[in-house]
């Protein structure tokens, strides 16, 4: 297992190599991308074309867990922003309130910039977050608040896959944040109903310099089945005709976040900010 993780990340070093055998089972679907012309990010010869990502301006931010950020943009426009790469502890975990709150520490009173290529099955954004040219994604590893998220690693660059990996090696070893616990579980474990995880670690590390920097093509292919991304509309011209629905009248997850969005907080039973969870599943 150790040598097949290692030829993996050794091959990401290359370009943006693909792992098709991972993306057959990650959440994202489809992005807009532009393409960098002619540059693969690195210097190795490689003609795969890198996309540039998309970059959302955010006039606000509110943290909902130690993953997870809703953003309001000039418009009034709001989205769910995934971070990409890490799998914080759920708000009832062990370690869920302090994750939070280390995300919260690293946004506060920050100027944030969300770059993103994809969206989730729940229609969230799957981005790296920026905050004062601090990438917070990185900062939950760092500080032993979140898991590397290798089941879904293949969205993010070749440098930042093995950039995370690292990060999360050196909290582990210096029982850092959740690292306290000698035997944590893992996220998605937690939300599987699982007491206890497989922690057979890969503890090497490997050096990112000269890995690739660039975004390899989305796949393509919505959750909502049109082939294109439908961002939410901006929240005024939703509200102003606004009526209130059960989750039973509801039928998508846009639909539901936007109820929500204009205050139909009785379809969010639980206050945890994911509406109608047999249509949205919280994660």
């Amino acid at each position: 297992m150790r040598n097949l993780l290692i030829v993996g990340l050794l091959l990401a070093l290359a370009g943006c190599g693909g792992y098709d055998d991972i993306d057959a089972m990650r959440d994202a679907t489809m992005g807009s991308t532009g393409v960098v012309g002619g540059n693969t990010g690195s210097n190795s010869g490689n003609t795969t074309k890198c996309y540039e990502p998309n970059v959302l301006n955010a006039s606000g931010v509110r943290v909902i867990d130690g993953d997870t950020i809703e953003v309001t943009q000039a418009s009034g426009q709001s989205e769910r922003v995934r971070l990409l790469g890490i799998d914080a502890p759920e708000s009832a975990q062990e370690y869920g309130t302090e994750s939070t709150t280390a995300l919260s520490q690293c946004i506060n009173n920050a100027i944030v910039t969300i770059q993103w290529t994809e969206r989730d099955r729940y229609d969230r954004l799957l981005g790296k977050v920026i905050a004062n040219n601090v990438d917070c994604n990185l900062n939950q590893l760092q500080k032993g608040a979140a898991w590397h998220y290798k089941e879904y690693q293949s969205s993010q660059t070749p440098y930042d896959r093995i950039e995370y990996a690292n990060a999360e090696i050196v909290a582990r070893s210096n029982g850092r944040g959740l690292w306290a616990n000698r035997y944590p579980i893992k996220p998605s474990d937690y939300r599987s109903g699982k007491n206890s995880s497989d922690l057979n670690f890969n503890n090497d590390r490997l050096p990112s310099k000269g890995a690739s920097k660039c975004y390899s093509k989305p796949s393509v292919g919505s959750s909502n089945g049109s082939g294109t991304i439908i961002p939410l509309p901006p929240t005024g011209s939703i509200c102003s005709n606004f009526i209130k629905k059960t989750c039973s009248q509801i039928t998508t997850c846009v639909e539901a976040q936007q109820q929500l969005a204009c205050g139909n907080t009785q379809i969010d039973g639980d206050k945890d900010g994911v509406p109608c969870e047999s249509i949205c599943p919280g994660g």
